[in-house]
Parts: structure tokens; sequence; C-alpha cells
């Protein structure tokens, strides 16, 4: 089969359009046939060495979308079902990916795709989707809360927008002026632009029982997210590579002390029942999917490139 590996780290240059075996399956595993792959800024800080892989070559990505190739006697998914999975392949730790023909994936993990949802651009979903839901349920949302999203309009701000009004709360979205409208649409009750209005002064007065930051920890940004959550509320930081311990760790023990609110962080990890729930949204027409750019495998870095730019609206995919 076709896969895009890398053998060492580096710029996109170290990706190889190569000829790799199938994936063996084992009992409890089921193998799919891929159709679309997403991309995610994970895929490039591991190719670049940020976070270096365990061994090489690896195969990136952890998002996967197809039909069904072989699966256990008795399994829940047979032959030539539409499924989706988030895959621990974004890990640095292992070195089966995503990008791939065939991907073989623990029945756990999947999902079945929605009618509603493009096989080709349904490996959109899964991480960031699942990312916006864990940082969402780790808030202990409860309907008629105000929730803030930090990044509105990419992969998982996007989606954590869409989640949050599924889950009955007040929605105010950051993102740049570009995509004021497209949040709005999306369903955010209210809209910040960022190059022009402080979401620290806007609302210092009706504060937020949730906060998910989907950008980096700096002390400045944590911090006006920070003065505008309820000593009573939830800061949800995605992690990313720019994370820093020592910012979060600080939010922290103000909130031992009692002088902030309660601070948590998310690495998303595979769930196929989660994704199923989130499934059900999109095939309910309450979650949609938006797709930036769709390329082949072979031009993945072309997708990396875009990704890079840091303000894709929604998500990159690749096909096969």
């Amino acid at each position: 089969m076709k896969a895009v590996q890398i053998s060492e780290c580096g710029g996109t240059e170290v990706l190889q359009f190569v000829d790799v075996p199938v994936p063996a399956r084992r009992p409890g595993q089921v193998l799919v046939k891929t159709v679309s792959i997403g991309v995610n800024p994970v895929d490039s800080i591991v190719r670049s060495g940020q976070y270096k892989p365990a061994s090489f070559p690896k195969i990136l990505g952890g998002d996967v979308a197809g039909v069904v190739e072989e699966a256990d006697e008795g399994s829940q998914f047979k032959k030539g079902d539409k499924v989706f999975a988030l895959t621990p392949g974004f890990f640095n730790a292992t070195p089966d990916g995503c990008y791939a023909e065939y991907v073989v994936a623990e029945e756990s993990w999947l999902a079945r795709v929605p009618d509603n949802l493009p096989l080709a651009e349904a490996a959109g979903v899964p991480l960031v989707a699942l990312t916006a839901w864990q940082a969402l349920q780790q808030a202990k949302p409860q309907p008629g809360q105000r929730a803030l999203v930090n990044a509105a309009a990419g992969g998982v701000g996007h989606m954590a927008v869409q989640l949050a009004q599924a889950l009955g709360l007040h929605v105010v979205g950051i993102c740049g002026t570009r995509n004021l409208e497209w949040v709005k649409a999306l369903g955010a009750d209210e809209v910040v632009d960022y190059t022009s209005q402080e979401v620290a002064e806007l609302y210092r007065e009706q504060p937020f029982d949730i906060a998910i930051d989907c950008m980096g920890t700096r002390s400045e940004l944590l911090q006006k997210l920070l003065s505008v959550t309820k000593l009573s509320g939830h800061l949800s930081h995605i992690l990313n590579a720019g994370s820093d311990d020592a910012v979060l760790g600080a939010a922290k023990e103000a909130h031992a002390a009692g002088k902030g609110p309660s601070v948590g962080t998310t690495l998303v990890q595979p769930n196929g029942q989660q994704l199923q729930e989130i499934a059900d949204l999109i095939a309910a027409g309450k979650v949609k999917l938006e797709v930036a750019l769709s390329l082949p495998l072979a031009e993945a870095a072309k997708a990396h490139d875009q990704v890079a730019t840091g303000h894709t609206r929604g998500k990159v995919v690749l096909t096969v």
C-alpha cells in the first residue's frame, strides 16, 4: 500500500510517499480501507522533531475515515461499513499512523460515519471534535451556563462552539475579523474580534462558567481568559506546542488559594463511544465540519504548509 512516512525529522521535504506492507490486524481490531485522513498541527510538530518520534520510520496522522475491510466475526462492524476514528497515530510514541491506504484500529476507537458527512471529509472530525468534547466535559457543563471559546475559527475551536451550543450553553467565540460572521453562523451567541477588542474588558462584569483555551499559554493571554472566568468556573487548556507548565502551574496554585477558577489540561484520547455521540449530533444537523482544503495523500507536504499558516478556517484533509 501507499503511505506517507518520515525517516528523520525536518521540514516537509522529509515526507516520503512510499510503498509499505498493509498492517496486520489482530483480534479486537478492524482493518479500514482509507478514504480520508485528517491533518492536524501535531502532525507537523512530530515531523519537525519538536515531539521527536520514538522510532523511525514513522507514519504520521491519527485521524482516519473509510470503509471496513476486515473485522472479527461477531464484531459490531461489518465489511463495507463506513467508519471513522481517532487513533494514537498522532502521538510520537507509535510508528503506525493514518497517512496510509489501510489503517488498523481498535474496535473501541471506531464510530459510524453519518450519512450526511461525506467519507472524503469525515476524517477531519475525530481529533478536533473529541478534543473539544473532552475539554467541555472536563468542565462539567450545565445547560444555561456561559462558555468562552478562544480561537473559535480553528479546527478544535469551530467544533467547540457547536458542541457547546448543542449542550445548551451560551457561547462566545473569539476570532479574527474575517471569521466573525462565520463563527456566528456556527451558533456562537456572541463573537469577539481579537484584532480590535479586549475580551478582558468586554466581559469583566459578565464572567464565564467555562473557558476553552485552544491556543498556547502565553501568560498575558491566559491571564485575560482567567480574568473573565468565574471563581466557581473552569478553564480547559488544550495541550499543544505552546503549552507552558509553569504558567499552568501558577494558575492551578491560584485556584488552590481561592484566587482563580479551576484549571485543567486536555490531551485528547481515542474514544469511539464519544465519537459516536458526536456523529449523532452531526446526523441531527447540530454540528458540521468545515473543510478548508482537501488534497490527495501524495500532496501531504502542501497540507502541512497550509496548517503551518496558523490561520486555517476549519480543517485540512487528505484523500486516498
